[in-house]
């Protein structure tokens, strides 16, 4: 029996709901980006992984989950917890260390009520990404941030958004931008923990399963981390390669693909060959405006013909298909519209822009700013998206900001990679 558990896996960001995006901010001043995990685990509780099909490290997993199974079932059974819903709420507290969601406790109760054994539940919380990635937060140590208000004052100013002061950095020169794009570089921000996990969970599933409804026999993934989703591309007979900046991101890469990763500066990198689909996932917003041309040029020189970019990035304001993420909450981002992108950007209490994001704009602006490059919207491909994956865009917000791009002579049919894309995901929900 397998046992279906509801536990974050998409990004913070994506998970959250309008205004959350800034709430988060301002509750835990995120200064961190990536989560290194160890390879796959299944999340099913029917078998025990052997070592044949996760490797030693996930062999150590599966040996920690039964210790710490047994060690809990006996501690839960001695304590006294008169409801199930006392048992529920104790596990997300106690292996988690957060308050259970609603649709993951509803789902956990009604497991208890129907006669599930507590050990096989406890096993599916152990087995989890999330609990995994929480677990590595703890064993591999990081290098504090510096407060860059102390060194660069008079770049920041407090705006009070929704009655809540924000930390907001304004670039008023193109020197500033390159300045907090060196920063990032220079104290390796994106080698340490940070706000999503590169484990393979539904979000990297559904993401693989994407790519594969577009037709891909081959995919190059920018900004691919510990290669999640080209581990599952890969078993399904893709051609991938992957490009990454962390250095972490290698040493706790995905086995079958980690001789298919290249580190470095996307554009520094030789690429001597074109792909069925481009996939950037939370990564062109990572790149300063100031170059971002240049990178979409090299995406579009990676694809092939008749090929596709599918992408996902925080677009504030509202868009013909995807709705709205969020509406734009500075003043400057109200007063500047799709004009242009925003030099205002809100950061943590130390001063590095949230999540690392150095692009923030509007959708529409995203839109133009791919037209210009020669690089139109497949509405039809990214319709048949979110008709399928209206649950998992509720749970997910952030996701919804998707583009399915290609050039304008792509000789495919929209019709008909959108009816595969339809297929594809029925029942993905």
């Amino acid at each position: 029996m397998s046992v279906r558990l509801r536990l974050n896996g998409a990004p913070s960001h994506a998970r959250q709901r309008p205004c959350e995006h800034r709430a988060t901010a301002l509750r835990e001043g995120s200064t961190q980006v990536g989560l290194p995990s160890l390879y796959f685990m299944k999340a099913s509780i029917k078998d025990s992984p052997n070592a044949e099909e996760l490797g030693s490290r996930d062999l150590l997993w599966s040996r920690m989950a039964s210790a710490i199974t047994s060690l809990s079932s006996l501690l839960f059974r001695s304590k006294e917890i008169s409801s199930h819903e006392q048992l529920v709420a104790a596990l997300y507290h106690g292996i988690l260390g957060r308050e259970p969601d609603p649709a993951g406790f509803r789902d956990n109760l009604a497991l208890l009520r129907a006669g599930e054994p507590l050990e096989r539940v406890i096993r599916c919380f152990i087995a989890s990404p999330e609990f995994r990635a929480r677990t590595l937060e703890g064993v591999v140590p990081v290098t504090p941030l510096p407060d860059l208000k102390v060194s660069n004052a008079d770049c920041y100013e407090t705006q009070p958004v929704a009655g809540v002061p924000m930390t907001v950095y304004v670039a008023r020169s193109d020197a500033d931008i390159s300045r907090m794009a060196s920063l990032i570089d220079r104290h390796r921000y994106y080698d340490r923990f940070g706000v999503w996990g590169p484990v393979i969970d539904r979000d990297k599933e559904i993401t693989a399963a994407i790519v594969r409804a577009l037709g891909a026999r081959s995919c190059f993934e920018l900004g691919c981390f510990t290669g999640s989703v080209m581990s599952l591309l890969a078993d399904a007979g893709l051609s991938v390669v992957g490009a990454e900046v962390s250095h972490l991101a290698f040493a706790l890469a995905f086995p079958n693909v980690r001789d298919a990763m290249m580190f470095g500066d996307l554009l520094t990198l030789e690429i001597d060959r074109r792909f069925d689909v481009v996939l950037c996932m939370d990564v062109l917003e990572h790149v300063s405006p100031l170059r971002l041309d240049h990178y979409i040029d090299k995406l579009l020189s990676l694809m092939d013909r008749d090929g596709y970019v599918y992408l996902n990035a925080p677009m504030w304001g509202r868009d013909r298909v995807f709705g709205v993420f969020e509406e734009p909450y500075l003043r400057e981002w109200l007063s500047v519209g799709d004009r242009s992108y925003w030099r205002h950007w809100p950061c943590d209490d130390q001063g590095w822009p949230i999540h690392g994001h150095l692009v923030w704009a509007s959708a529409a602006w995203w839109e133009q700013k791919f037209g210009d490059c020669g690089l139109v919207r497949d509405t039809a491909i990214e319709q048949a998206i979110h008709q399928n994956l209206g649950t998992f865009f509720e749970e997910a917000i952030g996701r919804r900001c998707l583009f399915v791009l290609r050039r304008p002579g792509n000789r495919r049919s929209s019709a008909a990679v959108a009816a595969a894309m339809h297929s594809a995901l029925a029942d993905r929900q």
